[in-house]
């Protein structure tokens, strides 16, 4: 079975300022057990932007979309887990709801999926994160929040 982890660092700088919009920078590092052309994953892009909403007291939901990609010769079928989930603000757990393609993983984990689409000699499948966030107070001073998200993705052999 092949693994790849897909580790999402956000780091979220909110201030006391009215400003309404915040950018985040996400770093996506992708480890693999091997060196294999088995299976992988590519992001939608390398840096997201959260906007803060002063109404709303929050930022508004982030979507971080990937491809998953695997040879046709490999298996059809796939599934991804989501092993950690760790945020915070100036050291304070935040707990963010995270959807995968708009619905709430069960235990953590989707069921055995088969390739979306099929080009050439490569199968692929689309899919998307959404990060979710509660209400975050602005302060008279700046704080740090930070997350991470530790993602498998395993192909059935």
């Amino acid at each position: 079975m092949y693994l790849i982890l897909l580790m999402c660092l956000l780091t979220l700088f909110t201030s006391s300022a009215d400003a309404t919009t915040k950018e985040v920078s996400i770093k996506v590092n992708i480890f693999k057990d091997s060196n294999s052309a088995e299976l992988s994953i590519e992001t939608d892009s390398d840096v997201y932007t959260a906007i803060y909403n002063v109404k709303k007291k929050s930022f508004l939901d982030l979507d971080i979309g990937f491809t998953l990609s695997s040879p046709t010769s490999n298996s059809e079928n796939y599934k991804i887990e989501l092993m950690s989930s760790e945020h915070q603000c100036d050291s304070t757990s935040v707990d963010i709801k995270i959807l995968f393609d708009g619905a709430e993983l069960v235990d953590n984990s989707t069921d055995f999926m088969e390739f979306q689409y099929t080009n050439d000699d490569v199968r692929t499948s689309q899919h998307r994160f959404t990060l979710i966030y509660p209400e975050l107070l602005q302060i008279d001073s700046m704080q740090t929040c930070s997350g991470i998200l530790h993602v498998y993705a395993s192909l059935d052999i």
